[in-house]
């Protein structure tokens, strides 16, 4: 058995150990380099089309959204706790005008663009120029929430609106980070066929022959993500080929999906923070109230003795 096949079986990836049980989305870290250097590579092809079909998003919108979610994901796998979440936010002056994605330590994540029906341009024939549909000017931000008092946030300012140069800015600026990010979002026929990405790090104590190794192997022609996985291969699989280090040593990993949390309970909390004087209108209004989901679209409809509850909620706790 192969290291690679080896990871899948042991994070329970391969119930029956057949290579087709690859395909389900997921995410795969090891560390090479005699340690020096932490790779991570992820599949989100189902993950980005269900992102797709809840926003009804064009395709330059689904391309952008799927990188903007997977790279959130990449860097969000250094979270350890159920508790701990990461919100990352674009902000930008292209026609999409923004992404929001939320991820937690279990690899569930959740997403919406601001505007999700936006013109398709190209780089070249078969290329999606994500660029010019997120747009050049505008911020990264990522806020951490791991459990101490205060949620760590940390912003860049957009320098392609490419998404993959993005975060690994953000990696070297705000946290001090050496990394490459590769993303890529492939869509055939108005579906998402492949989707995934890759992220190398530095770890503490790498030389400077690690890091000149590293560029080179990024810098040397190495294949897209969305081609490597058109022809077959895996997550792991790619770092083994990104790597090429006999010594590479494959640790955990786990699925990850696009999932929404909400439900009326949450929606009725939401609404618990609105100002009494708008509240006392709803209750004036004597009309349900029906609030959707930014992120999956679901609906929820209150009624207006349960906005009369709220607002007595609200008045008796002051």
């Amino acid at each position: 058995m192969s290291a690679v096949t080896g990871i899948y079986m042991e994070a329970g990836y391969f119930a029956s150990g057949m290579p087709e049980d690859e395909k389900l989305d997921h995410l795969v870290r090891a560390v090479a380099l005699r340690g020096n250097v932490k790779a991570v590579a992820i599949r989100t092809t189902a993950t980005c089309q269900k992102a797709m079909e809840l926003h009804g998003t064009s395709r330059a919108a689904t391309a952008a959204l799927g990188r903007f979610i997977t790279g959130s994901l990449l860097i969000a796998e250094s979270m350890k706790n159920d508790t701990d979440t990461q919100t990352t936010i674009i902000k930008s002056d292209g026609p999409m005008k923004g992404m929001t994605c939320v991820c937690d330590s279990k690899g569930n994540a959740r997403a919406y663009p601001t505007e999700a029906s936006v013109e398709t341009t190209y780089i070249k024939p078969g290329k999606i120029n994500v660029g010019a549909a997120v747009g050049k000017n505008g911020s990264l931000t990522v806020i951490r929430d791991v459990g101490l008092k205060e949620p760590y946030s940390g912003s860049v300012e957009l320098i392609s609106g490419e998404i993959a140069e993005d975060f690994t800015y953000y990696l070297a600026s705000s946290e001090q980070t050496p990394s490459i990010v590769a993303l890529g979002v492939q869509i055939k026929d108005d579906k998402v066929v492949n989707a995934g990405g890759m992220m190398i790090q530095m770890m503490p104590g790498y030389t400077d022959e690690d890091l000149d190794y590293v560029e080179k192997r990024a810098n040397g022609g190495f294949p897209e993500i969305t081609y490597l996985m058109e022809e077959g291969f895996s997550p792991a699989k790619i770092l083994d080929l990104f790597m090429g280090d006999p010594g590479i040593e494959y640790l955990n990993g786990y699925p990850v999906q696009f999932s929404c949390p909400c439900s009326k309970e949450r929606m009725s909390s939401g609404l618990a923070t609105l100002g009494r004087s708008e509240l006392y209108r709803m209750v004036k209004e004597n009309k349900d109230i029906e609030t959707v989901c930014h992120f999956c679209g679901s609906k929820y409809v209150f009624t207006p003795s349960e906005i009369d509850k709220l607002f007595i909620q609200k008045m008796e706790n002051g």
